[in-house]
């Protein structure tokens, strides 16, 4: 059983049952965890059984009365499907029109990105977790279309190790219960191809005295969360799990309900995109 925490967010849910393109009579979540080349311990199904962050999503699903469908088909990104949800998940990685791959499973159409582009642009409500920059990444230098769509392309990472967060911007709905200067031990992403003119940096990571031990994380703190409007549609990315025990987290947990409540949520908000004042140096070398 997960150590799941009651939250304030999820006072704001009823208000949220007729936003989004789904059926105003029920709220349904769609959570996609396709591993191409790489699958990540939080998607492995167990035993025949869910993944851990099948079972923490759809507890926290069912907290804020919603229905989650957890899957492994990537030929479930289509616009017929998309209209009977209001929020999509991403654990992915990988191209995932590809069928098979590490788990096996289908893969999307050719136009499944562009549909489901199209999808946020009219109210649809995305939130990308972890490896969901490491999905649709591009051999040349030009960013793919999905990377623009969520924000930025995983590149590499080194060693796992202790970072600490800064919150930057506290005033977010997003941010209500994300701690400042939270110190998490991960497996910590370094990007490339950030789309600067649209995401707004929510929280950023200092490696710290990992400078000295990691020549890759000698670079200035970096976004490590960060949303972005699209159209009527909302988008949430966030570098963070990896690991198993940060899904077991209930303050991961917690900033998980309050990213979705924000992303459904119809209520106006400041995300105007900020990397620009909020990154200083080279964090893409």
């Amino acid at each position: 059983m997960q150590h799941l925490i009651l939250i304030s967010s999820l006072i704001l849910l009823p208000a949220l049952l007729v936003t989004g393109t789904a059926g105003a009579d029920e709220l349904r979540f769609l959570y996609l965890s396709k591993s191409v080349g790489f699958e990540h311990s939080p998607v492995k199904l167990r035993d025949g059984g869910p993944s851990i962050s099948d079972e923490v999503l759809t507890a926290l699903a069912t907290k804020m009365g919603a229905r989650l469908d957890c899957t492994k088909d990537a030929g479930t990104i289509n616009a017929d499907n998309l209209k009977n949800y209001a929020l999509v998940m991403f654990y992915t990685q990988g191209d995932l029109t590809a069928a098979g791959g590490k788990d096996g499973a289908p893969g999307m159409s050719e136009t499944g990105v562009a549909e489901l582009t199209a999808w946020i642009e009219e109210g649809g409500a995305f939130i990308g977790f972890h490896s969901a920059t490491d999905t649709f990444r591009s051999e040349a230098p030009e960013p793919s279309p999905y990377t623009k769509l969520i924000g930025a392309e995983f590149r590499t990472h080194g060693g796992q190790f202790t970072g600490t967060m800064k919150v930057i911007d506290p005033k977010h709905p997003a941010m209500a219960h994300f701690p400042n200067d939270w110190a998490l031990h991960e497996e910590w992403y370094l990007f490339r191809n950030f789309n600067r003119d649209a995401i707004h940096v929510l929280v950023t990571m200092d490696p710290g005295d990992e400078r000295t031990k990691q020549e890759a994380y000698n670079i200035p703190a970096y976004p490590v969360v960060w949303c972005r409007q699209l159209g009527k549609g909302r988008i949430y990315s966030t570098a963070l799990g990896h690991r198993d025990d940060v899904w077991t987290n209930p303050t991961f947990q917690q900033t998980a309900v309050d990213a979705i409540a924000w992303a459904l949520s119809s209520e106006k908000t400041e995300q105007a995109p900020n990397f620009a004042e909020v990154v200083s140096g080279d964090v893409e070398k």
